[in-house]
């Protein structure tokens, strides 16, 4: 089967569909974080990330071997680089989930705000590409309204904060994303989405290794059963695999500075999953915070 020709992402060029495709990852996530919740008292969250990343390359291997091994040789020319995706984007997501051991929810929230505005900094650094000034306002905007709703417009809250050693890992994480989405430009065109995106998978999982067997050591080993083959088949389809191949071309195609801003849609589409499964409530300030946030995206990506 070649998954390239039959389902080649690659060939999108539009940014209407690119926009589109950035926001159905950032959706993705935001489920991801759902059930990273839900399940995470019964299965280590590093574990569970390791295992997700090395199942998403396993189910990728069979559609893309043949693109993988007819290319062998871009492969090793630019292993080193592929190597450093890997690390960036698997790296990030187990800091992430590392932070979570060591700082609160809303720390980690309140600091991935930052995102969008470090993405930008890093990509004048090293692409030397800037954004026009109202585009900034919209990072603002969007920042703000994520801040509407982590605080539930109760910005007193900020100041009893206390940061700790988790939110410097969070920093950590979010400059490593950041890397990565600056860096997907430099990959060579050779290799269709998916089999990029293998490639990434399985050089990811060498750095993110000696983080699962400290987790495995020092804290719990990940429980070998159904329910971890479950939810591991779960985030390895929706997250590893359908979310980073759209976030990979929506950034190729707009940009990831544009791209970016809109993972400042994370709280808002929280706010409306945990009404729609779990019943919870909507207040004034989600309401404003998505208007605040919607508003951004709209100055960022407008031309």
């Amino acid at each position: 089967m070649n998954f390239r020709v039959r389902f080649n992402l690659g060939a999108i060029t539009s940014p209407k569909l690119a926009y589109l495709m950035i926001g159905i990852t950032v959706l993705l996530w935001a489920i991801g974080v759902v059930i990273a919740r839900g399940v995470g008292n019964n299965i280590p969250l590093i574990g569970l990330t390791f295992w997700r990343w090395l199942l998403a390359a396993v189910i990728l291997l069979p559609f893309v071997w043949k693109e993988v091994w007819a290319n062998k040789d871009t492969i090793k020319k630019y292993w080193r680089l592929y190597l450093l995706q890997g690390t960036f984007m698997v790296g990030g997501g187990t800091l992430l989930f590392t932070s979570l051991y060591f700082t609160t929810a809303i720390n980690a929230s309140l600091v991935n705000t930052a995102q969008p505005a470090l993405t930008t900094l890093l990509t004048w650094i090293v692409l030397k590409e800037r954004l026009r000034g109202i585009q900034y306002f919209g990072i603002l905007s969007a920042s703000v309204g994520v801040l509407f709703m982590i605080f539930k417009a109760d910005f007193n809250a900020l100041v009893k904060l206390d940061f700790n050693m988790g939110d410097l890992i969070v920093v950590m994480a979010i400059t490593s994303y950041s890397m990565y989405a600056i860096n997907l430009r430099k990959l060579p065109r050779e290799l269709g989405t998916f089999a990029t995106l293998f490639v990434i998978l399985f050089f990811g999982t060498f750095p993110v290794l000696p983080f699962y067997i400290g987790e495995t050591l020092l804290f719990k080993a990940v429980p070998f059963n159904f329910m971890t083959g479950f939810w591991a088949f779960i985030l390895a389809i929706t997250i590893s695999i359908a979310a980073i191949a759209l976030w990979n071309n929506g950034n190729r195609i707009i940009g990831p500075q544009r791209a970016s801003v809109f993972i400042n849609l994370m709280p808002v589409y929280g706010a409306a999953l945990a009404m729609i499964f779990l019943g919870e409530e909507l207040f004034l300030y989600h309401i404003i915070g998505a208007i605040f946030v919607c508003s951004g995206i709209f100055l960022v990506v407008r031309r």
